[in-house]
């Protein structure tokens, strides 16, 4: 009786540390996030002491540094200081954030990836492969005093002259939506809708032997009820010319 009661015992623990385990691996964050507001007020800028808008990580990369408001800085251009800027001096989270930051060295039709030389958005460009994209999907933007995480959905190529770079009302947001799932060379398994705040990142490339296009990577802000998790991306048929051209198989824009 004694050896049957311990064996209950035993399968009864066994199942507790599994059901342990499970539980960790499901709410365990995919992507945690860091606290950022100490460094916006400590952060002094050297030559013009002024306050960033907020602070950007990007997962998988080497963004981490202060956004600026772009008519606060008198050179965004000087290689001294990584930093990205927007044209909008909203301090507070709007329905759309834009932000820009330069791109100088990884600008070809085979972009490297992790480079630590690189600076600034020069590691954006890891999200034009896809599985770079499948383990990198988690953006966060802090401002006003909170770190927020947003939720990548959309990477396109697109040509600078149909870029909008303003904050967009809701009615506005709904379209813009439609247009960068559209454009994007990924579907992402996540709903977007004109109720979420997004966060829109922006580079320069040469991708197609020009500098008429710019690298867009869209994201959502997480909603309330959802967990930090990895989840689903698949290619779309735009890809197939990228790959080609990821590959050196194709140079025709």
């Amino acid at each position: 009786m004694k050896r049957i009661k311990y064996k209950k015992q035993l399968v009864i623990l066994s199942i507790v540390i599994i059901l342990c385990l499970i539980s960790i691996i499901i709410f365990k964050p995919y992507y945690k996030s860091k606290d950022r507001v100490r460094k916006i007020k400590n952060f002094n800028e050297s030559k013009e002491n002024i306050k960033p808008l907020g602070w950007l990580r990007v997962q998988g990369t080497n963004i981490d540094f202060p956004i600026m408001y772009y008519y606060d800085v008198e050179d965004v251009g000087d290689p001294t200081y990584d930093l990205g800027w927007s044209f909008d001096n909203n301090r507070k989270l709007a329905n759309r954030t834009v932000i820009l930051s330069h791109n100088m060295r990884n600008v070809s039709s085979k972009p490297l990836i992790g480079d630590k030389e690189h600076a600034r958005f020069e590691q954006l460009m890891g999200y034009i492969y896809y599985d770079f994209v499948k383990e990198n999907k988690y953006i966060q933007y802090t401002i006003d005093g909170k770190n927020y995480l947003f939720k990548i959905y959309g990477v396109s190529l697109q040509k600078e002259k149909d870029i909008d770079l303003e904050n967009l009302d809701k009615d506005e947001l709904e379209d813009y939506i439609k247009y960068t799932k559209e454009q994007s060379y990924f579907k992402f398994d996540i709903n977007v809708n004109k109720n979420d705040k997004l966060i829109t990142l922006i580079t320069c490339t040469r991708f197609f032997g020009n500098n008429d296009y710019s690298f867009v990577v869209d994201a959502r802000k997480v909603r309330k009820t959802e967990l930090i998790k990895n989840y689903k991306v698949t290619e779309n048929d735009s890809y197939n010319k990228i790959k080609k051209m990821l590959e050196g198989d194709d140079k025709n824009e």
